[in-house]
Formats: C-alpha cells, sequence, structure tokens
C-alpha cells in the first residue's frame, strides 16, 4: 500500500467537502483550509507540525478553524496508521 501525501489527502478531502454542496460558512472554511495546504504543496514531514501549531494557537477566534484542523490531523494520522498496517 502507498503512502498518502498531506497534499493528496488534502486534495481527496476537498473533493469531498466540495461534493456535499454544503455553502456554509464552515465547509467553506474548511475549503479554504484545504486549498491553503493544497497550494502549498506542505511537504510530509512538516504537515502535522503546521496543523499542531493552529491547535495549540490560544486565539479563541480560531475556534473553528481549530476543529478543522483536527479533522484534518485525524484524517491524516488514520491515512497514515493504513499504511503501517499494511506493511
Amino acid at each position: 500500500m502507498s503512502r498518502t501525501s498531506a497534499t493528496e489527502l488534502c486534495q481527496t478531502l476537498k473533493t469531498e467537502s466540495a461534493a456535499k454542496q454544503d455553502d456554509s460558512a464552515v465547509n467553506n472554511l474548511r475549503l479554504r483550509i484545504l486549498d491553503f495546504f493544497i497550494t502549498r504543496n506542505v511537504p510530509d514531514d512538516m504537515f502535522e507540525d503546521i496543523l499542531q501549531a493552529r491547535l495549540n494557537d490560544p486565539d479563541p477566534a480560531k475556534e473553528q478553524s481549530k476543529a478543522i484542523c483536527t479533522e484534518i490531523l485525524k484524517a491524516w494520522r488514520a491515512s497514515q496508521d493504513e499504511v503501517h498496517e499494511g506493511l
């Protein structure tokens, strides 16, 4: 089983979010966050650290983006666990 890159994961999550045709503020924010990672092609070895930095940000105005980053981090870790289980 091949390893999913951070960019591939974000593209998959973006496709899933866009398919819901949900025009809510939360989904729009999710799409913007995913676009951030896709356009910057964040290296896999930095991806989790960047997500963790957002989660550790004490700014209460960033709570919604922190929740989205938590979802992305869980998906990332799950994709990495699948690779390790396949070895």
